[in-house]
């Protein structure tokens, strides 16, 4: 393996899994309390993060994009449907973040005596990131090494103040979420890249380093981040970065983590948002139609308050783990490569709909091994059985 021509998808991954939005998820944790809410932080990442470098590895050895794979699986018009299902999901990513690091930066600039609304600082981080797109290369080049270096040496500063400067924690709120919820609502948020990730990571020297730097970097940050979400929510009932932080300096330095993040994130919503765009009409560059996105996700923040973020992650996870299991199983388990025929390849979409049907059902059933990993092996076999029928029909 190249390792050292690979070695950046290490910094591209973990600077995609450092942002508000995975410490916001990993505040939802705090009912199962720290012992439990790290277990579920640990087993979620080792599944949803596997499923995601898996996906990656497909493009890195076709490549192809992540809606050229899906495509290869469900026809020219099912590749259309889901890169538009793709669009959506991740414009909604971009407000979410546009937003949560807009009130989360205000509120520490108001300790600067910057005090003032919300919105006009949602513009801002939008401006910050169509600057991003225009000159990052894709998020893989220097600008975003010394970026995400900057932001480990940053979060190293915030972690030692909650562990060692934080005061006294609230009481614990009453558990009322079993295991399975709180190890789903970890496994959705790599599972929310399987639709980003071979965009990226086509462009790997070596599929096999690409897949160990991805699974390291995006691993390791997002766990992170969930440990620290779960932390601040213990200590604090909820994400507030800003009662970690006293005197001039250390707002500061929690303003530069905010900025950074959620510009370096962001921005991969947006450019994947582009490059699904081109799938469904092949006009204008992914850097060009990234700006659009920009454009739509920081409008859409502007406009519509942020809510139901749960039943956002939920959603991101029914609809694109039994998509990606069918994706899989045809790569990995049939070993088929060429494009299915037909516009829509109606067999695969009947298992993925199936696959929807399970997931919500599974999840209802609350088992300890949440609602991804039983939804994807249903979806995964159904599509292998509905092709091993169909090709004895043919024999026959």
């Amino acid at each position: 393996m190249r390792l050292s021509h690979d070695a950046p998808f290490f910094l591209l991954w973990f600077g995609a899994a450092v942002s508000l939005a995975e410490m916001l998820a990993g505040t939802l944790l705090a009912p199962m309390g720290l012992v439990r809410g790290l277990a579920a932080i640990v087993f979620g990442h080792l599944i949803g993060t596997t499923l995601l470098v898996l996906a990656g590895l497909i493009g890195s050895r076709e490549g192809q994009s992540a809606m050229g794979t899906a495509g290869a699986a469900f026809g020219s018009a099912g590749r259309r449907l889901f890169a538009a299902l793709n669009v959506v999901q991740l414009v909604g990513w971009t407000a979410i973040m546009l937003a949560t690091g807009a009130r989360q930066f205000a509120g520490l600039a108001a300790q600067l005596g910057a005090a003032g609304p919300v919105w006009p600082w949602i513009a801002v981080f939008g401006l910050l990131i169509a600057a991003w797109a225009v000159f990052a290369r894709a998020g893989i080049g220097r600008l975003n090494t010394v970026a995400v270096a900057l932001l480990i040496a940053l979060l190293l500063m915030v972690f030692v103040r909650l562990f060692f400067v934080a005061g006294d924690s609230p009481a614990p709120a009453p558990a009322t979420m079993g295991f399975g919820a709180a190890l789903e609502l970890v496994v959705v948020m790599p599972l929310s890249w399987l639709p980003l990730v071979a965009d990226y990571n086509r462009h790997a020297r070596s599929g096999g380093a690409a897949a160990v730097f991805t699974w390291l970097g995006y691993g390791i940050g997002s766990a992170w981040m969930y440990a620290i979400g779960l932390l601040m929510a213990l200590r604090f009932g909820g994400l507030d970065i800003g009662a970690l932080v006293g005197g001039a300096p250390a707002v500061v330095a929690a303003l530069a983590v905010i900025l950074l993040s959620t510009v370096t994130t962001t921005f991969m919503d947006t450019y994947s948002a582009g490059v699904s765009a081109r799938h469904i009409a092949p006009i204008g560059s992914p850097r060009i139609l990234a700006l659009a996105m920009t454009a739509i996700g920081t409008a859409v923040a502007l406009a519509v308050p942020i809510a139901a973020y749960e039943s956002f992650l939920y959603t991101i996870g029914a609809l694109f783990s039994p998509l990606y299991a069918v994706v899989l199983a045809r790569y990995f388990g049939l070993g088929e490569r060429a494009d299915a025929p037909g516009v829509f390849n109606w067999p695969a979409i009947g298992v993925w709909a199936l696959g929807v049907a399970s997931y919500y059902a599974f999840l209802v059933l609350d088992a300890p091994i949440g609602a991804t990993l039983p939804a994807f092996a249903f979806t995964a076999l159904l599509y292998v059985l509905t092709r091993r029928i169909r090709a004895i029909a043919h024999a026959a």
